[in-house]
This record gives C-alpha cells, structure tokens and sequence, in this order.
C-alpha cells in the first residue's frame, strides 16, 4: 500500500470514527431518558428527568425549581395581603401570580399546540396577562390555595405536553411568533417563562416585604 492510499485510508477511518460518534451523540440527545437509567433527581438537582429528553428534562427541572421558590414566597398570604394595592399603579400579589401562570400557559398552548390563545382562553387570562389594563384590577377576593391551583393545573398540562415531545422539537424554530428580523426558538419561549418567573418572584417579595414593613409600624 502506498502512501497515498494509506493517506486516503486514514482519512476515511478518521471520518467514519467522526461520524458514528456524531450519530451516537445525537441518538443519545434526542431519546427519553430510559427509567432504568441511574440519574440522581432532587429540586436542587439541575438537569435531565426520567421521562424526558436531556434538554426538555433539564427545561422542566429549571420550571420545577423557580416554581417551587415561587410558592415559598407566596405560601400562607391571606387575601387581604394578596390584593392589597400599594396605590393606583401598583400590581396585587395576586394578580403578579396569576400574570406568571399566564405566560407559561401562553407559551405552553404557543408551542404545544403551534397556536394563539382562543377566544374562550383569553377570557380568563386576559386580565392576567396584560397587568396594564384596568381589568386587572379585578383579580381580587382569592385565597392563596386558588392561585396554587390554577399553577399546578397548568404545570399538569406543561409536563404531559412536554412528555411527548423531544430535544429536536424544543431546538426548532417557532413560527407563531418568530420574524425573518428575530428568530426565535422553542427553547427561548420556556427558558423566557422560567426567568419571567423568577423576575416577578423577586417582585413578590418586594411587595411582601412592604406588607410585614407596614404591619410592624
């Protein structure tokens, strides 16, 4: 064997290596995680979820998270602290909540289901999603235990939508509300719900640190 026909045999192995471990890394990504795998699985464990794909299981671990943090903040606040309005502008605690459970059903229906919110749907969330209109205002006399509901109702429907889906679908590009200016993925609209969270989570315990403040005077 010559020199160039081993130079050219080399070249075909290196490829061939290259390629098989490219299709093994990409049949590892996109396949659900198997159930008899070991993974260590916890709240503060950040990363891949029986059930899931690696990235969509690392999507729902990070949702999991903050929405756990959300609730600690929230826990035990009665009705009068969850409407209480600091003046005319100021958004309630309550309608804060319903307003992050509004976004990630918003997502939620825009990717699951490749579609607006119906008119049936905008009835309800409506007032939570645009905090800005007067109907806001109206998001009032609950208990704390119906916002927590309504989050894990919508939480449900999170995870078994997300359940069927997988890596390649959650990296794909978002045609409702993407522009040939601003590409926008799958990916950025969940990551975009989870920190939408985690910004009015800290804004909730503003609001409820002026609540105590005001109590003690």
């Amino acid at each position: 064997m010559n020199e160039i026909e081993k130079s050219s045999r080399r070249s075909f192995i290196g490829k061939t290596v290259a390629l098989s471990s490219a299709l093994a890394l990409t049949s590892f990504a996109f396949k659900p995680w198997d159930q008899d795998d070991s993974i260590e699985e916890g709240l503060y464990m950040i990363g891949p979820r029986k059930g899931y794909t690696p990235l969509i299981g690392t999507l729902v671990s990070m949702l999991e998270n903050m929405t756990t943090q959300v609730k600690q903040t929230i826990q035990n606040l009665t009705i009068e602290e969850l409407d209480h309005q600091f003046d005319e502008n100021a958004n309630t605690i309550g309608a804060l909540i319903l307003h992050i459970t509004s976004s990630e059903k918003f997502h939620q229906i825009g990717t699951l289901e490749n579609r607006p919110l119906n008119e049936e749907e905008l009835k309800f969330w409506y007032a939570a999603r645009n905090l800005s209109d007067p109907s806001s205002k109206t998001i009032k006399g609950n208990k704390i235990e119906y916002y927590l509901q309504i989050m894990d109702e919508v939480r449900k429907d999170s995870l078994a939508g997300l359940k069927e889906k997988d890596d390649t679908w959650l990296l794909s590009l978002d045609e409702t509300i993407s522009t040939p200016e601003t590409p926008i993925n799958k990916f950025w609209r969940w990551f975009h719900a989870c920190e939408h969270m985690s910004n009015h989570n800290g804004q909730i315990k503003f609001l409820k640190s002026r609540l105590h403040l005001n109590k003690k005077e």
